[in-house]
């Protein structure tokens, strides 16, 4: 039973709670809509809201063990976008949420590596950067003629000592970021050789979200591997290349992309399809929002996109517009089927909330959340791997794009 103590103290936070949220309305402190106020006195007095009012007293004045109010507000919130049911939903901490922020720019503070999950869970190394620390920097002890850095297949054993054996690559990811000049001590076991030990100093590492290389024949090879604030300028960077070095047909290669931030996927349209519409975003109850393209770069020759099951969110975006004006075959396998938005909201200690607050449409009005895109030209990739994507002596779906531009496919 309840004890008129903690009724009062209940009543008493309601009041103050009542309080602070109508000055964040006032205010605008919370980013939510004018008029919310009605809703939200509903969900505080209904019976859910006291219940849980009620059940965050009793956990702070009568748990035997005194609880951590942080933890404790951080764990209802992530509760609460759980009971969503929505997958891209979900609580950002402070640090998660600095890392997202980072990403989204471009840019952060760390070694030069992009970790992956292996098929037996452990955190391998899936990409290094080129001149970044873990590019440049020979592993302790490096005898002489040993090859210098990190490598793609690395297995991360341990980051300062501590086994990341059992974590996830988030976790393991936030342990090996960090401060510009600090220093971090990487363990790896590499595929043949054995345990190697980096001592690494952190620095702030540009993500380049774009690779592009001419290939025989006149033909201009992009990959946009995510999408973020720099992708559009670095896009135009690698066109106005391979323009000046004769290419005469482009293949956009966007698989394993899984998207990013919408706005640049938009601003890369330019350079494909003329002005129009992009996508559509239909938000809960509210009228359908078209985004457009009204500044666009002419391509000036033909090109194929290829896609597959990771070709996600963003990305799929681009490839639907590509698709919905028969500017460009697509060719690969079915996209992974995400064509929803999802927007940060700041809180005011630090993280944040990420939701899904849209869905969207492709120009002509195709709903491919949960469906994904179906190539023009579906080509397995059985057993894929990264070393053999982008070479089209060992992959079929980029062979199969440079034989539609060059005019061979069969009919």
């Amino acid at each position: 039973m309840v004890s008129r103590r903690t009724a009062l103290l209940g009543g008493i936070f309601l009041v103050v709670l009542t309080a602070i949220v109508t000055w964040g309305l006032a205010t605008g402190a919370y980013g939510l809509r004018p008029g919310i106020r009605g809703q939200l006195n509903a969900l505080l007095h209904a019976r859910g809201g006291a219940d849980l009012v009620q059940g965050l007293l009793l956990i702070q004045n009568r748990s035997l063990r005194a609880p951590n109010t942080q933890d404790v507000n951080q764990a209802a919130l992530e509760g609460a976008v759980q009971a969503l049911g929505d997958p891209y939903s979900s609580y950002l901490s402070p640090s998660a949420y600095q890392a997202l922020r980072n990403s989204a720019q471009g840019q952060y503070s760390g070694i030069g590596i992009e970790v992956d999950s292996s098929e037996t869970g452990r955190i391998v190394v899936f990409r290094v950067f080129p001149g970044s620390p873990a590019a440049t920097t020979p592993f302790q002890g490096e005898p002489p003629g040993q090859p210098v850095g990190l490598e793609a297949g690395d297995v991360i054993v341990s980051v300062n000592g501590a086994s990341v054996a059992s974590e996830d690559k988030a976790t393991v990811r936030a342990k090996v970021v960090g401060p510009a000049g600090s220093v971090v001590l990487l363990q790896v076991d590499r595929p043949g050789v054995g345990l190697l030990t980096f001592r690494l100093t952190r620095r702030p590492v540009a993500l380049a979200s774009v690779a592009y290389r001419e290939l025989p024949g006149g033909t201009g090879y992009l990959e946009i591997q995510v999408f973020n604030a720099q992708t559009p300028a670095q896009v135009g960077d690698a066109l106005a290349a391979l323009h000046t070095a004769g290419m005469r047909r482009l293949v956009l290669d966007l698989r394993d992309n899984p998207g990013g931030v919408l706005t640049s996927a938009v601003q890369v349209a330019g350079f494909l399809l003329p002005p129009g519409v992009v996508t559509y975003l239909q938000p809960r109850g509210g009228a359908r929002q078209a985004l457009r393209l009204t500044s666009v770069h002419p391509l000036g020759v033909p090109f194929a996109v290829l896609v597959n099951g990771y070709t996600a969110s963003a990305a799929e975006l681009l490839a639907g517009a590509v698709q919905d004006d028969h500017r460009a075959p697509l060719v690969g396998e079915r996209t992974f089927g995400k064509a929803v938005v999802q927007q940060i909201f700041p809180l005011a200690g630090g993280g944040a909330l990420r939701l899904t607050v849209a869905r969207y449409l492709t120009p002509k009005g195709r709903d491919i959340n949960g469906s994904g895109l179906t190539p023009d030209d579906v080509v397995p990739f059985p057993n894929a791997t990264v070393q053999a994507m982008g070479n089209p002596a060992t992959d079929p779906q980029l062979a199969q794009a440079i034989r539609i531009l060059t005019g061979s496919a069969a009919a």
